[in-house]
């Protein structure tokens, strides 16, 4: 990696805990002020500078989080410079522990009319839903410590420059979520060779899926599906994100998500009940995920601006 490409990188991971408003600004003052100090101490060690220098000079600045901190007022919990991870990462637990509350409540109570899931979400709330709150306070005890430990060994965490950019995708990962999905859609439709040949006639009609969901709701599912499996290709190409796939992803989650709740309130997707149910529970977990994702990406798509001319 190049001093320059080093310094881009710090500059990158400063910027971005900034407002929108003052990341142009302060990413151009941040670049020039690094630059111009590395060579000036490249000029005073009498060699060209290397990647070596340009570790140690952003080093001597401190973490991106710190440095960020002394160009914006940052929440006052717990350390300052963690503040706002400290409420992603509360946000996040809480949605995760609600979801998975909110599938088990679903599993135990099933749901035939509206009053049943008024029911059950009234359960899930005075059970999970306010019980959820414990994981905030587990969270202060952990950025607590941090924050001293950090204190009492200032070198113990230190900054690594990525080696990789933010925009470049695992190509090995992304094929394996479209085998995966592959799979996972084609044993929706045919669940029963799971069976084999020497199952009950019982097990083959539970699995047997209902006919107007065939005709009419099905061809849209594997279309919203299809999307996402013909974005991950072009991904896999290309290697990186962009822009337009980003966005496209987005719309995609949203479409997704739009025709899982068509599908769950349409009517059955299966013949028999308890695999109906199964089945939908996790469309409604797909689409409580698929929401937060796409609300996640999409604040993120808008508070993103690019600060410094692409090379």
């Amino acid at each position: 990696m190049t001093p320059d490409d080093l310094i881009q990188n710090y500059v990158d991971d400063v910027a971005r805990l900034l407002p929108r408003a003052q990341r142009r600004d302060v990413g151009y003052e941040l670049r020039s002020l690094l630059t111009e100090q590395l060579a000036a101490e490249a000029g005073q060690a009498g060699r060209p500078a290397d990647e070596a220098m340009a570790t140690a000079l952003v080093l001597g600045y401190g973490r991106p989080a710190e440095t960020a901190a002394r160009y914006r007022q940052p929440l006052i919990l717990i350390d300052p410079a963690d503040s706002h991870r400290f409420v992603r990462l509360a946000v996040i637990g809480v949605a995760v522990i609600w979801v998975l509350g909110l599938l088990d409540t679903f599993m135990r109570h099933p749901i035939a009319s509206a009053g049943d899931l008024l029911t059950a979400l009234g359960q899930w709330w005075t059970g999970i839903g306010v019980g959820a709150l414990w994981w905030p306070g587990v969270l202060v005890a952990g950025f607590a410590t941090a924050a001293w430990r950090r204190r009492a060994r200032p070198g113990a965490v230190a900054w690594r420059p990525r080696r990789f950019g933010r925009d470049q995708v695992s190509r090995l990962g992304y094929l394996a979520a479209v085998v995966a999905g592959g799979a996972g859609l084609f044993l929706l439709f045919n669940g029963q060779v799971l069976l084999g040949s020497q199952a009950a006639p019982e097990a083959y009609r539970a699995l047997a899926m209902d006919e107007g969901f065939l005709r009419e709701r099905a061809p849209w599912l594997v279309v919203v599906l299809a999307g996402h499996f013909v974005l991950y290709a072009v991904l896999i190409v290309r290697g990186r994100w962009q822009p337009l796939t980003r966005r496209i992803e987005i719309a995609l989650t949203l479409a997704a998500c739009a025709v899982f709740g068509w599908v769950i309130s349409a009517g059955a997707m299966f013949a028999t009940g308890p695999a109906d149910q199964i089945v939908k529970v996790v469309l409604v977990a797909s689409i409580v995920v698929g929401l937060l994702d796409a609300a996640r990406k999409l604040y993120r798509e808008l508070r993103t601006a690019p600060y410094l001319p692409t090379t």
